[in-house]
């Protein structure tokens, strides 16, 4: 052979070398995060059971995979059970900060004798971050069907499409856009009243929101140190439309000392009265308020786009207007 060509065959088969020892390297890595990572909840209290445990996906990723997973939590976390029929994570040779995540096409959670049971063809999340810290979120559900494990209540039994992303910014915050398309409610779990003026079917849902401190959020995954930090829920955009429901809305909204929400949302409503009819006539507020509701829906501004009204959140009440629906508690300890 030439030498001209012997040389960068040389070179080729060098880097492919050691390619393959990074990637043996890695490999080992991850097996021993794995069993790292199994061994710290085993020790927590939690049990762990799966099949055919496999790392692999060379030469152009790593994958880890396992079938018939289940996880168990002690009786002091809940003594929840989630079992997933498959699961893998694939992540590129360059980037271990990033991982898909596919959790096959049946996912259980029960907790009490009573659960869930998720069922799709295609469910595949995106995950990535850096020191403990989660900065980006990807979700994408097709034709998701929902069922009642015990006699747990499902409100919603299909969703054809399930669409989510969240980024932090350089602030720290975290923000979030989701898209819900055909979205088919339970009828015998849903208020007749909401089910008769509205149906049963949202056509569509659409949400952009903002968390700020988002990094004490995820490190202590509680509320209340969240709030401690002054923590904010910015709704930016949000739509749905079911049936007569044809509503926009934006606003704000934090928890108090007490921890309970505080703050103000903007709705835009495209037909208010249909929308006091049904709260009316399900309950959802007293018969006293009837009167003061149904003026507030005739006398509220209106445009081209709608009628806006604002519903408010503040020392523990909740008002549609200045019409007082009820209180709230504390949401978080």
């Amino acid at each position: 052979m030439p030498k001209r060509f012997a040389i960068p065959i040389l070179a080729i088969l060098f880097i492919f070398g050691l390619y393959s020892a990074y990637w043996v390297y890695a490999r080992s890595e991850i097996i021993r995060f794995v069993g790292d990572w199994e061994a710290a909840q085993i020790e927590a209290g939690f049990t762990l059971e799966h099949n055919n445990l496999r790392v692999g996906g060379y030469p152009y990723r790593f994958s880890v995979s396992a079938d018939d997973l289940v996880m168990r939590a002690p009786e002091i976390d809940g003594g929840w059970v989630l079992e997933l029929n498959g699961f893998e994570a694939n992540a590129m040779p360059y980037d271990f900060s990033h991982w898909i995540l596919s959790l096959g096409d049946t996912i259980r959670f029960q907790q009490g004798g009573q659960g869930l049971a998720l069922m799709t063809e295609n469910a595949r999340f995106s995950v990535s971050g850096s020191d403990g810290v989660t900065q980006r979120i990807g979700a994408d559900v097709s034709n998701l069907q929902i069922e009642s494990l015990g006699s747990a209540a499902v409100s919603v039994t299909d969703i054809e499409a399930l669409r989510l992303s969240a980024a932090t910014g350089e602030d720290g915050d975290m923000i979030f856009r989701m898209q819900l398309e055909g979205v088919q409610l339970a009828g015998d779990q849903i208020d007749p009243v909401l089910s008769g003026s509205f149906g049963d079917y949202i056509t569509g849902l659409q949400a952009d929101f903002v968390i700020s401190h988002w990094p004490e959020l995820a490190r202590s995954a509680d509320l209340g140190t969240w709030a401690r930090a002054g923590g904010v829920y910015s709704l930016r955009e949000f739509h749905i439309g079911w049936g007569r429901l044809n509503m926009d809305a934006v606003g704000e909204l934090g928890l108090d000392e007490a921890l309970r929400p505080t703050g103000r949302i903007s709705l835009n409503l495209l037909d208010p009265e249909a929308v006091v009819d049904a709260m009316i006539e399900s309950g959802a507020i007293a018969e006293q308020n009837s009167r003061a509701l149904r003026l507030v829906a005739q006398s509220a501004p209106r445009s081209d786009a709608g009628t806006a009204i604002p519903l408010s959140f503040r020392n523990g009440g909740v008002y549609f207007g200045p019409v007082r629906l009820g209180e709230t508690g504390s949401i978080a300890r």
